[in-house]
């Protein structure tokens, strides 16, 4: 799994699904050290930017993430919510990835 995709996955899982907030710091950034790519490469410093975004992030601020320069409304985000939680498998589907340990 991508590492974008698996934060976007742990952040709906928490905002939309209501899966028990778990800091995404140690978990990531451990996991990209445990790689071979430790604080100051470049894709830690990635990892640590998008964190930072995400971490006090409404729904409504994810879904126009994806549609850049259009405001979008809280039921929008709602709807858009629904549908990549729907696509990506589901609130069980996310829930499960979030609380997985991330593998090698």
């Amino acid at each position: 799994m991508g590492i974008d995709y698996a934060l976007m996955v742990h952040v709906l899982a928490e905002k939309y699904c209501g899966a028990e907030p778990k800091p995404m710091r140690p978990r990531f950034l451990g996991y990209i050290q445990k790689q071979g790519c430790p604080p100051g490469t470049q894709i830690y410093s990635d990892v640590e930017e998008a964190i930072a975004k995400l971490e006090g992030a409404s729904l409504q601020f994810l879904a126009e993430t994806e549609v850049p320069d259009l405001p979008i409304s809280e039921r929008q985000a709602q709807e858009w919510a629904s549908s990549v939680t729907k696509e990506l498998g589901g609130c069980d589907a996310l829930k499960n990835a979030h609380d997985a340990e991330l593998q090698r």
